[in-house]
Protein backbone atom coordinates (compact mmCIF):
# COMPACT_ATOMS: atom_id res chain seq x y z
CA UNK A 1 0.00 0.00 0.00
CA UNK A 2 1.51 3.11 -0.95
CA UNK A 3 2.25 5.68 1.95
CA UNK A 4 -0.14 8.37 0.20
CA UNK A 5 -3.35 6.14 1.31
CA UNK A 6 -2.13 5.16 4.17
CA UNK A 7 -2.46 7.84 6.57
CA UNK A 8 -5.76 8.74 5.38
CA UNK A 9 -6.91 5.13 6.78
CA UNK A 10 -4.76 5.91 9.99
CA UNK A 11 -6.47 9.23 10.77
CA UNK A 12 -9.95 8.11 10.07
CA UNK A 13 -9.46 4.36 12.34
CA UNK A 14 -8.12 7.05 15.11
CA UNK A 15 -11.23 9.34 14.86
CA UNK A 16 -13.42 6.35 15.42
CA UNK A 17 -11.19 5.17 18.79
CA UNK A 18 -12.71 7.17 21.36
CA UNK A 19 -16.40 5.78 20.05
CA UNK A 20 -15.04 2.30 20.57
CA UNK A 21 -13.46 2.69 23.62
CA UNK A 22 -17.00 4.05 24.83
CA UNK A 23 -18.65 1.58 23.54
CA UNK A 24 -17.14 -1.27 25.02
CA UNK A 25 -18.25 -0.15 28.67
CA UNK A 26 -14.60 -0.18 30.09
CA UNK A 27 -15.32 1.39 33.59
CA UNK A 28 -11.44 2.41 33.47
CA UNK A 29 -11.97 4.75 30.99
CA UNK A 30 -13.03 8.25 30.81
CA UNK A 31 -13.98 10.82 28.80
CA UNK A 32 -11.56 13.58 27.27
CA UNK A 33 -12.17 16.76 28.14
CA UNK A 34 -10.71 20.34 26.40
CA UNK A 35 -7.52 21.58 28.68
CA UNK A 36 -7.76 24.22 31.02
CA UNK A 37 -5.30 26.27 32.97
CA UNK A 38 -5.15 26.09 36.40
CA UNK A 39 -6.46 29.89 37.84
CA UNK A 40 -4.03 32.37 38.28
CA UNK A 41 -3.66 33.52 42.14
CA UNK A 42 -4.25 37.44 42.97
CA UNK A 43 -1.95 37.90 45.31
CA UNK A 44 -1.51 40.86 48.27
CA UNK A 45 0.66 43.65 46.70
CA UNK A 46 0.58 45.81 49.76
CA UNK A 47 -1.16 46.50 53.05
CA UNK A 48 -1.61 50.17 53.96
CA UNK A 49 -3.05 51.43 57.56
CA UNK A 50 -4.60 54.71 57.74
CA UNK A 51 -4.94 55.23 61.76
CA UNK A 52 -4.34 58.43 63.90
CA UNK A 53 -0.57 58.24 64.56
CA UNK A 54 2.42 55.59 64.43
CA UNK A 55 1.62 53.29 67.16
CA UNK A 56 -1.93 52.77 66.69
CA UNK A 57 -0.73 51.91 63.05
CA UNK A 58 1.41 49.23 64.87
CA UNK A 59 -1.31 47.72 66.87
CA UNK A 60 -3.94 47.49 63.50
CA UNK A 61 -0.92 46.09 61.43
CA UNK A 62 -0.26 43.06 64.44
CA UNK A 63 -4.13 42.29 64.68
CA UNK A 64 -4.36 41.76 60.80
CA UNK A 65 -3.58 38.08 58.81
CA UNK A 66 -4.23 39.87 55.27
CA UNK A 67 -0.31 40.00 54.40
CA UNK A 68 1.88 41.33 51.56
CA UNK A 69 2.71 38.40 49.21
CA UNK A 70 0.12 36.31 50.09
CA UNK A 71 -3.00 34.75 47.84
CA UNK A 72 -5.45 37.57 48.72
CA UNK A 73 -8.58 36.37 50.51
CA UNK A 74 -11.72 38.73 51.08
CA UNK A 75 -12.90 36.28 53.61
CA UNK A 76 -9.86 37.11 55.30
CA UNK A 77 -9.83 41.05 55.28
CA UNK A 78 -13.48 40.61 56.61
CA UNK A 79 -12.47 38.30 59.36
CA UNK A 80 -9.69 41.25 59.81
CA UNK A 81 -12.34 43.97 60.14
CA UNK A 82 -13.95 41.59 62.81
CA UNK A 83 -10.76 41.47 64.90
CA UNK A 84 -10.13 45.16 65.01
CA UNK A 85 -13.72 45.78 65.69
CA UNK A 86 -13.81 43.23 68.91
CA UNK A 87 -11.20 44.90 70.26
CA UNK A 88 -13.48 47.89 71.59
CA UNK A 89 -10.51 50.20 70.59
CA UNK A 90 -12.52 51.67 66.94
CA UNK A 91 -15.79 53.69 66.19
CA UNK A 92 -15.63 52.51 62.90
CA UNK A 93 -13.07 50.12 60.27
CA UNK A 94 -12.93 50.31 56.86
CA UNK A 95 -11.50 48.18 53.91
CA UNK A 96 -10.46 49.44 50.24
CA UNK A 97 -9.12 47.57 47.86
CA UNK A 98 -6.64 48.75 44.69
CA UNK A 99 -5.67 46.32 41.43
CA UNK A 100 -2.44 46.69 40.34
CA UNK A 101 -0.16 44.90 37.98
CA UNK A 102 1.60 43.15 40.94
CA UNK A 103 -2.03 41.84 42.46
CA UNK A 104 -4.21 43.89 44.85
CA UNK A 105 -3.78 46.66 47.65
CA UNK A 106 -5.69 46.50 50.75
CA UNK A 107 -5.95 49.72 52.57
CA UNK A 108 -7.54 49.49 56.33
CA UNK A 109 -9.39 52.85 57.84
CA UNK A 110 -9.38 52.37 61.44
CA UNK A 111 -11.17 55.53 63.14
CA UNK A 112 -10.31 55.30 67.01
CA UNK A 113 -12.52 56.03 69.55
CA UNK A 114 -11.83 58.70 72.33
CA UNK A 115 -9.83 57.71 75.47
CA UNK A 116 -11.14 58.51 78.84
CA UNK A 117 -9.66 61.90 80.22
CA UNK A 118 -11.62 61.50 83.66
CA UNK A 119 -13.51 59.07 85.94
CA UNK A 120 -16.02 61.22 88.25
CA UNK A 121 -18.75 60.31 91.16
CA UNK A 122 -21.23 63.58 91.63
CA UNK A 123 -23.61 62.62 94.58
CA UNK A 124 -21.72 59.89 96.17
CA UNK A 125 -21.54 60.35 100.27
CA UNK A 126 -21.09 56.74 102.04
CA UNK A 127 -18.92 55.20 99.73
CA UNK A 128 -15.54 56.99 98.60
CA UNK A 129 -14.59 57.91 95.21
CA UNK A 130 -11.68 55.43 95.84
CA UNK A 131 -13.78 52.71 96.99
CA UNK A 132 -15.93 53.29 93.55
CA UNK A 133 -12.94 53.39 91.47
CA UNK A 134 -11.79 49.82 92.07
CA UNK A 135 -15.39 48.77 90.95
CA UNK A 136 -15.80 50.36 88.20
CA UNK A 137 -12.84 48.46 86.12
CA UNK A 138 -12.18 51.81 84.27
CA UNK A 139 -8.41 53.38 83.30
CA UNK A 140 -8.23 56.95 82.37
CA UNK A 141 -6.46 56.42 78.83
CA UNK A 142 -8.68 53.62 77.97
CA UNK A 143 -10.89 53.83 74.78
CA UNK A 144 -14.12 55.37 75.46
CA UNK A 145 -16.43 52.61 75.04
CA UNK A 146 -20.00 52.79 75.86
CA UNK A 147 -20.81 49.45 76.78
CA UNK A 148 -17.94 49.31 79.14
CA UNK A 149 -19.08 52.55 80.63
CA UNK A 150 -22.49 50.90 81.50
CA UNK A 151 -20.82 47.81 82.91
CA UNK A 152 -19.25 49.77 84.67
CA UNK A 153 -22.41 51.54 85.90
CA UNK A 154 -23.64 48.08 86.78
CA UNK A 155 -20.78 46.99 88.79
CA UNK A 156 -21.16 50.22 90.94
CA UNK A 157 -24.88 49.50 91.16
CA UNK A 158 -24.38 46.00 92.26
CA UNK A 159 -21.35 46.64 94.81
CA UNK A 160 -23.93 49.73 96.61
CA UNK A 161 -26.34 47.28 97.15
CA UNK A 162 -23.80 44.89 98.77
CA UNK A 163 -22.93 47.64 101.46
CA UNK A 164 -26.46 47.91 102.64
CA UNK A 165 -27.85 50.59 99.97
CA UNK A 166 -30.77 48.41 98.72
CA UNK A 167 -32.21 51.27 96.88
CA UNK A 168 -29.13 52.85 94.67
CA UNK A 169 -29.33 53.76 91.73
CA UNK A 170 -26.28 54.65 88.98
CA UNK A 171 -27.17 56.80 86.31
CA UNK A 172 -24.49 57.79 83.25
CA UNK A 173 -24.46 61.37 82.88
CA UNK A 174 -21.26 61.75 80.41
CA UNK A 175 -19.15 58.61 78.63
CA UNK A 176 -21.91 56.93 76.38
CA UNK A 177 -22.40 59.89 73.91
CA UNK A 178 -19.29 60.21 70.81
CA UNK A 179 -18.47 63.72 71.86
CA UNK A 180 -17.85 62.66 75.53
CA UNK A 181 -14.34 62.70 76.82
CA UNK A 182 -14.47 60.98 80.35
CA UNK A 183 -17.47 59.52 82.41
CA UNK A 184 -19.20 60.42 85.17
CA UNK A 185 -22.05 58.81 87.33
CA UNK A 186 -24.92 60.23 89.08
CA UNK A 187 -24.81 58.70 92.35
CA UNK A 188 -28.18 58.29 93.89
CA UNK A 189 -27.29 56.18 97.05
CA UNK A 190 -30.67 56.25 99.01
CA UNK A 191 -30.48 55.23 102.64
CA UNK A 192 -27.71 52.50 104.47
CA UNK A 193 -30.31 50.29 105.42
CA UNK A 194 -28.89 48.12 108.20
CA UNK A 195 -30.58 45.20 109.68
CA UNK A 196 -33.06 45.53 112.88
CA UNK A 197 -34.33 41.88 113.87
CA UNK A 198 -34.12 38.53 111.91
CA UNK A 199 -37.36 36.35 112.77
CA UNK A 200 -38.53 32.75 111.87
CA UNK A 201 -41.98 31.63 111.03
CA UNK A 202 -43.34 28.22 110.64
CA UNK A 203 -40.49 26.37 111.77
CA UNK A 204 -41.22 23.31 114.17
CA UNK A 205 -38.36 21.10 113.64
CA UNK A 206 -35.39 23.30 114.42
CA UNK A 207 -35.45 26.26 116.75
CA UNK A 208 -34.90 29.67 115.26
CA UNK A 209 -31.91 30.09 117.10
CA UNK A 210 -30.54 26.74 115.38
CA UNK A 211 -31.55 28.44 112.07
CA UNK A 212 -29.76 31.83 112.39
CA UNK A 213 -26.60 29.75 112.29
CA UNK A 214 -27.90 28.89 108.62
CA UNK A 215 -27.79 32.48 107.16
CA UNK A 216 -25.80 35.09 106.72
CA UNK A 217 -28.19 38.20 107.27
CA UNK A 218 -28.00 39.23 110.68
CA UNK A 219 -28.19 42.72 112.81
CA UNK A 220 -24.64 44.14 113.40
CA UNK A 221 -22.69 43.86 116.40
CA UNK A 222 -24.58 46.15 119.08
CA UNK A 223 -26.33 47.48 115.92
CA UNK A 224 -23.38 49.96 115.24
CA UNK A 225 -20.87 47.45 112.87
CA UNK A 226 -22.31 45.28 110.50
CA UNK A 227 -25.52 44.08 109.93
CA UNK A 228 -26.11 46.00 106.11
CA UNK A 229 -28.83 44.43 104.35
CA UNK A 230 -27.38 42.67 101.19
CA UNK A 231 -30.12 41.71 98.91
CA UNK A 232 -28.17 39.30 97.23
CA UNK A 233 -27.07 37.37 100.51
CA UNK A 234 -30.46 37.26 101.65
CA UNK A 235 -31.51 35.45 98.43
CA UNK A 236 -28.69 32.91 99.44
CA UNK A 237 -30.35 32.64 102.92
CA UNK A 238 -33.52 31.40 101.75
CA UNK A 239 -31.51 29.07 99.27
CA UNK A 240 -29.51 27.79 102.48
CA UNK A 241 -32.25 27.39 104.61
CA UNK A 242 -34.18 25.33 102.14
CA UNK A 243 -31.42 23.27 101.89
CA UNK A 244 -31.14 22.86 105.36
CA UNK A 245 -34.56 21.46 105.40
CA UNK A 246 -34.34 19.25 102.45
CA UNK A 247 -31.44 17.35 103.98
CA UNK A 248 -33.87 16.31 107.41
CA UNK A 249 -35.86 15.27 104.85
CA UNK A 250 -38.70 17.88 104.45
CA UNK A 251 -38.24 17.49 100.06
CA UNK A 252 -40.92 19.45 99.52
CA UNK A 253 -40.09 22.57 102.21
CA UNK A 254 -40.41 26.23 100.66
CA UNK A 255 -39.14 29.23 102.44
CA UNK A 256 -39.79 32.95 101.76
CA UNK A 257 -38.97 36.00 102.82
CA UNK A 258 -40.64 39.56 103.97
CA UNK A 259 -38.80 42.96 104.71
CA UNK A 260 -40.41 45.59 106.52
CA UNK A 261 -38.51 48.85 107.17
CA UNK A 262 -38.87 50.90 109.86
CA UNK A 263 -40.46 55.03 109.70
CA UNK A 264 -36.49 55.85 108.94
CA UNK A 265 -36.39 53.82 106.09
CA UNK A 266 -32.94 53.04 107.20
CA UNK A 267 -33.56 50.02 109.91
CA UNK A 268 -35.72 46.50 108.24
CA UNK A 269 -36.62 43.54 109.87
CA UNK A 270 -36.61 40.32 108.22
CA UNK A 271 -38.83 37.59 108.71
CA UNK A 272 -38.41 34.16 106.91
CA UNK A 273 -41.61 32.48 106.51
CA UNK A 274 -41.13 28.63 106.39
CA UNK A 275 -43.49 26.09 104.99
CA UNK A 276 -41.96 22.49 105.54
CA UNK A 277 -44.46 20.27 104.30
CA UNK A 278 -43.88 16.36 105.49
CA UNK A 279 -40.75 14.82 106.17
CA UNK A 280 -40.19 11.79 104.33
CA UNK A 281 -39.37 8.22 105.86
CA UNK A 282 -36.92 5.90 104.52
CA UNK A 283 -38.96 2.66 104.06
CA UNK A 284 -36.51 0.20 102.68
CA UNK A 285 -32.87 0.23 102.58
CA UNK A 286 -30.64 -1.76 100.00
CA UNK A 287 -27.79 -2.57 98.38
CA UNK A 288 -26.95 -3.56 94.87
CA UNK A 289 -23.82 -4.68 92.92
CA UNK A 290 -22.35 -5.92 95.53
CA UNK A 291 -20.09 -9.25 94.63
CA UNK A 292 -17.40 -8.97 96.76
CA UNK A 293 -18.97 -8.48 100.20
CA UNK A 294 -22.25 -9.55 101.89
CA UNK A 295 -25.27 -7.58 101.64
CA UNK A 296 -25.74 -8.24 105.84
CA UNK A 297 -22.18 -7.26 106.01
CA UNK A 298 -22.53 -4.04 104.35
CA UNK A 299 -26.42 -2.96 105.54
CA UNK A 300 -25.25 -3.50 109.57
CA UNK A 301 -22.95 -1.14 109.17
CA UNK A 302 -24.96 1.68 108.11
CA UNK A 303 -26.52 4.30 110.37
CA UNK A 304 -29.59 5.10 108.29
CA UNK A 305 -31.72 2.34 108.77
CA UNK A 306 -35.54 1.26 107.33
CA UNK A 307 -38.32 3.72 109.13
CA UNK A 308 -35.92 6.59 109.81
CA UNK A 309 -36.31 9.76 108.83
CA UNK A 310 -34.07 10.79 105.96
CA UNK A 311 -31.38 12.42 106.73
CA UNK A 312 -28.68 13.90 103.81
CA UNK A 313 -25.80 13.89 106.85
CA UNK A 314 -26.07 10.15 107.52
CA UNK A 315 -26.99 9.46 103.97
CA UNK A 316 -23.24 11.06 103.00
CA UNK A 317 -21.61 9.11 105.98
CA UNK A 318 -23.07 5.55 104.91
CA UNK A 319 -21.66 6.23 101.67
CA UNK A 320 -18.27 7.36 102.60
CA UNK A 321 -18.90 3.75 105.36
CA UNK A 322 -18.86 1.62 102.10
CA UNK A 323 -16.09 3.27 100.37
CA UNK A 324 -14.12 2.69 103.51
CA UNK A 325 -14.85 -0.96 103.71
CA UNK A 326 -14.05 -1.36 99.76
CA UNK A 327 -10.95 0.58 100.05
CA UNK A 328 -9.05 -1.45 103.06
CA UNK A 329 -9.34 -4.32 100.41
CA UNK A 330 -7.53 -2.50 97.57
CA UNK A 331 -10.60 -1.11 95.83
CA UNK A 332 -10.04 2.15 95.61
CA UNK A 333 -11.45 3.21 92.83
CA UNK A 334 -15.33 1.82 93.39
CA UNK A 335 -17.98 3.87 92.63
CA UNK A 336 -20.85 4.29 95.05
CA UNK A 337 -24.06 6.42 94.94
CA UNK A 338 -26.59 6.31 97.04
CA UNK A 339 -30.14 6.57 95.31
CA UNK A 340 -33.30 8.30 96.91
CA UNK A 341 -35.96 6.91 95.05
CA UNK A 342 -39.79 8.74 95.67
CA UNK A 343 -42.53 6.64 95.89
CA UNK A 344 -46.20 7.34 95.19
CA UNK A 345 -47.17 7.25 98.89
CA UNK A 346 -46.87 10.55 100.07
CA UNK A 347 -43.78 11.34 102.75
CA UNK A 348 -41.97 7.99 101.80
CA UNK A 349 -38.81 6.98 100.27
CA UNK A 350 -36.44 4.03 99.20
CA UNK A 351 -32.88 4.44 99.52
CA UNK A 352 -31.00 2.01 97.07
CA UNK A 353 -27.10 1.81 97.16
CA UNK A 354 -25.30 1.78 93.65
CA UNK A 355 -22.09 -0.23 93.69
CA UNK A 356 -19.65 -0.58 90.69
CA UNK A 357 -16.87 -2.40 92.57
CA UNK A 358 -13.75 -2.34 89.97
CA UNK A 359 -11.01 -4.29 90.60
CA UNK A 360 -8.24 -4.35 93.79
CA UNK A 361 -5.33 -2.50 93.48
CA UNK A 362 -1.68 -2.55 94.71
CA UNK A 363 0.88 -0.42 95.66
CA UNK A 364 3.34 0.45 92.06
CA UNK A 365 5.79 2.89 91.72
CA UNK A 366 5.68 5.54 94.99
CA UNK A 367 7.26 8.90 93.60
CA UNK A 368 7.88 11.63 96.00
CA UNK A 369 7.54 15.27 95.01
CA UNK A 370 8.93 18.11 96.96
CA UNK A 371 7.87 21.89 95.97
CA UNK A 372 10.14 24.68 96.81
CA UNK A 373 12.87 26.93 95.52
CA UNK A 374 15.09 24.87 97.59
CA UNK A 375 14.06 21.37 98.87
CA UNK A 376 16.91 19.76 100.59
CA UNK A 377 14.58 17.22 102.04
CA UNK A 378 15.50 13.47 101.15
CA UNK A 379 13.26 11.22 99.64
CA UNK A 380 13.93 8.57 102.52
CA UNK A 381 12.57 11.02 105.27
CA UNK A 382 8.69 10.90 103.43
CA UNK A 383 9.08 7.85 102.71
CA UNK A 384 10.15 6.24 106.31
CA UNK A 385 6.54 7.91 107.31
CA UNK A 386 4.62 5.97 104.51
CA UNK A 387 3.09 2.65 106.21
CA UNK A 388 2.19 1.18 102.68
CA UNK A 389 5.27 -0.33 100.58
CA UNK A 390 5.13 -1.21 97.03
CA UNK A 391 3.59 -4.66 96.25
CA UNK A 392 0.63 -4.39 98.88
CA UNK A 393 -2.70 -4.68 98.36
CA UNK A 394 -3.57 -0.67 98.69
CA UNK A 395 -5.45 -0.21 102.20
CA UNK A 396 -7.04 3.40 101.96
CA UNK A 397 -6.85 3.59 105.87
CA UNK A 398 -3.49 3.32 106.17
CA UNK A 399 -3.15 5.61 103.07
CA UNK A 400 -4.95 8.21 105.36
CA UNK A 401 -2.54 7.44 108.05
CA UNK A 402 0.50 7.87 106.53
CA UNK A 403 -0.81 11.48 105.40
CA UNK A 404 -1.59 12.30 108.44
CA UNK A 405 1.58 11.77 109.49
CA UNK A 406 3.21 13.84 107.09
CA UNK A 407 0.96 16.67 108.12
CA UNK A 408 1.78 16.51 111.38
CA UNK A 409 5.68 16.17 110.88
CA UNK A 410 6.26 19.80 110.98
CA UNK A 411 9.02 19.04 108.29
CA UNK A 412 6.50 21.00 105.53
CA UNK A 413 4.56 24.02 105.16
CA UNK A 414 0.73 23.26 106.04
CA UNK A 415 -1.63 25.68 104.85
CA UNK A 416 -4.81 24.73 103.48
CA UNK A 417 -5.57 28.05 102.26
CA UNK A 418 -2.66 27.86 100.00
CA UNK A 419 -2.72 24.18 98.49
CA UNK A 420 0.51 23.66 100.25
CA UNK A 421 -1.27 20.60 102.58
CA UNK A 422 1.48 17.55 102.12
CA UNK A 423 -1.05 14.65 100.45
CA UNK A 424 -0.94 11.47 99.00
CA UNK A 425 -2.65 11.10 95.32
CA UNK A 426 -3.50 7.70 94.17
CA UNK A 427 -3.25 7.13 90.27
CA UNK A 428 -4.03 4.15 88.14
CA UNK A 429 -1.42 3.42 85.44
CA UNK A 430 -2.68 5.26 83.03
CA UNK A 431 -2.61 7.98 84.14
CA UNK A 432 1.03 8.62 85.62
Amino acid sequence: MQREHLVPRIVGWLSLLPAVLLASGSPTLVRAVPFEQAPTRTLVADVRIEAADEKSEEFVRSQLRTRKDREFDPEIVQADVRRLASTGRYQDVRTYTQEVPEGVIVRFQVFERPTIQYIRYLGNRGISDRALRRQDGLQIGDPLNRFAVEEARRKIEEFYHTKGYSQAQILIQEGDKPEDQGVMFVVNEGNLERIFRVNFVGNTIASSARLKTQIQSKPGWFYLFGGQLDLEKLEQDVEKLTAYYRALGYFNARVGRKLEFGDSGKWVSITFVIDEGPRYVVRNVSVVGNEQFATDRLMERLELKSGQHFNLSKMNTDVNTLQDIYGAQGYIFADIRADPRFLEEPGHLDLVYTIQEGKPWRVGRINVQIAGDHPHTRQSVVLNRLSVRTGDLIDIREVRASERRLRSSQLFATDPAQGTVPQIQIRPPELQ
